[in-house]
């Protein structure tokens, strides 16, 4: 075991601690006795000992509890893949990292959650860093804000720069406002000391901040905390907004490519299985609601074997259960289709949702939930659909196209019969998801061939609702693509789609 190192930033953690489980730490007499007497145990078993785990990811794991009379976070960091766990032998710990920059930033007059010791805890068969906190009376911060907390955090947010911290990791959920309406840093593992910022580098710290948020820093819903940031010292050049339109858009396409890689790791959103030999290879998505056992089992069961396939042919079969629709592909066809799904669940695109791909001898299933309702043009057809319900729709399927493309993603197998409508929001769940592919999100390609099919959909319906639900669908496809990517769309991408849906229109009649 790497004994620890003295820093500067450890100072203040006057006593040294090592525990018969062969760990140690440096920690601040305050919660010294406390702390040693925890770390006689694993991590595993410190909630029979008055901590509570309120955060569990595939890199760390964050418990809330008292350490004497102080209230105290302790943060166990994991090493999950190969290049961490070389990372963690060679170099400083994640736990004195994060205490050092705490420090730092505390020196330099930064409001911060204060460090009280840091080490190296059992969690398991291994020694895994950890960093404790004070605990402080606060709550994430959120947009959208009260014009007061949104400023305040805005200023803060442009003192960091001023400073010339550089911090990777600064988002809503790692900036605290405490009960006095005051912003708190918290989780500063990831920093950088960079001198002074650039604009460009500014820019990029300002989109990583507002990425929850569809329009970024330019989202009239950060008009307050953009004053502040920009009130909070000397007046920014005049590319400034140009420069946080472009790193919007380019922070999107990285974190797109990024949730889609939850898709296959264990993480918030998936369950990835060990593989076995000779037998399937499961990923599990985790839906808000839990997950379902009995979903599982019949998932695990599934052979569609004395079930009649819905389609068959060239890319694989489709069959229809009561409860599950499932596909067929080759491997890689079925990894893309089953990646596709995070990808329209990161555009907050409504779709079914998906249960679990498996994996074997080359071929792959796709397992999704059916909904419990016919294809819109089946509704139409069968005139189900008033004329309140009509309009709804075509603005809720405007809006998830306008969402689709300003993330970059298109599907050119969009049709009625792929949208399924919700009976109780009359939102329009998009399912056979092997038409969607990724690109750049500025990029119009693409645009007009998929607003076409549906421009020729509606028409080939015999305009449900009139010319009305037309303009309707067009008009939340532009406020959501305008919002997405904080710029008018082309009218070419109007043009192209009214000269798509005639090629369509021909071809189909």
């Amino acid at each position: 075991m790497v004994p620890h190192r003295p820093t500067p930033g450890n100072q203040a953690l006057l006593h040294s601690l090592t525990a018969s489980t062969g760990t140690t730490a440096v920690a601040s007499p305050e919660v010294a006795d406390k702390l040693q007497e925890l770390l006689q145990h694993d991590v595993a078993e410190w909630p029979k000992h008055g901590f509570e785990q309120i955060k569990l990811r595939t890199v760390r794991r964050v418990f809330r509890g008292q350490l004497g009379t102080t209230a105290v976070h302790i943060k166990v960091f994991r090493a999950d893949t190969i290049a961490a766990k070389a990372k963690k032998a060679l170099r400083i710990s994640k736990g004195e990292r994060e205490t050092n920059h705490l420090n730092q930033a505390r020196d330099l007059g930064l409001p911060c959650v204060e460090p009280l010791g840091h080490g190296l805890a059992r969690d398991g068969g291994q020694l895994n860093s950890f960093v404790v906190t004070r605990s402080v009376a606060s709550q994430d911060f959120k947009f959208p804000a009260s014009p007061q907390i949104a400023s305040a955090v805005g200023a803060l947010m442009r003192q960091v720069h001023d400073k010339g911290i550089e911090p990777l990791d600064l988002h809503p959920g790692n900036m605290l406002i405490t009960d006095a309406g005051e912003p708190l840093l918290c989780d500063l593992t990831s920093l950088r000391h960079a001198g002074e910022l650039s604009v460009r580098k500014r820019a990029a710290g300002l989109a990583f901040f507002c990425n929850p948020i569809d329009g970024g820093p330019l989202d009239p819903m950060t008009r307050d905390f953009r004053k502040g940031y920009e009130g909070a010292g000397s007046k920014m050049p005049d590319n400034f907004e140009s420069e946080l339109a472009r790193a919007t858009r380019q922070l999107r396409r990285t974190a797109m490519k990024s949730f889609g890689r939850r898709s296959t790791r264990s993480c918030k959103h998936t369950e990835a299985e060990s593989r076995r030999r000779a037998t399937p290879w499961f990923f599990w998505h985790l839906a808000d609601d839990g997950s379902n056992d009995a979903l599982k089992a019949a998932c695990r069961d599934f052979t569609g074997e004395g079930l009649e396939a819905r389609r068959s042919g060239r890319r694989g079969f489709v069959w229809l259960t009561d409860t599950m629709a499932i596909k067929d592909r080759d491997a890689g066809k079925a990894r893309k289709l089953w990646l596709a799904n995070y990808w329209l669940m990161f555009a907050d695109v409504p779709l079914a949702t998906p249960v679990a791909l498996s994996l074997l001898g080359g071929r792959g299933k796709v397992f999704v939930r059916r909904l419990p309702n016919n294809d819109l043009r089946t509704e139409l057809a069968d005139d189900k659909l008033d004329a309140a319900a009509i309009a709804q729709c075509a603005r809720a399927l405007g809006n998830s196209i306008g969402r689709m493309h300003g993330h970059g993603l298109r599907n050119r197998d969009l049709k009625f019969d792929n949208l399924v409508r919700d009976a109780h929001s009359n939102t329009l769940a998009m399912v056979d998801l092997d038409g969607i592919s990724l690109h750049a999100a500025e990029e119009t390609r693409g645009c007009g061939r998929d607003l076409g099919r549906l421009l020729a959909a509606f028409r080939h319906a015999n305009c449900p609702g009139g010319d009305n639900t037309i303009r309707r669908f067009v008009r939340a496809y532009l406020r959501a693509r305008r919002r997405l990517l904080q710029a008018p769309p082309m009218q070419r991408i109007l043009r192209r789609a009214e000269s798509r849906a005639g090629e369509w229109a021909a071809t189909h009649s």
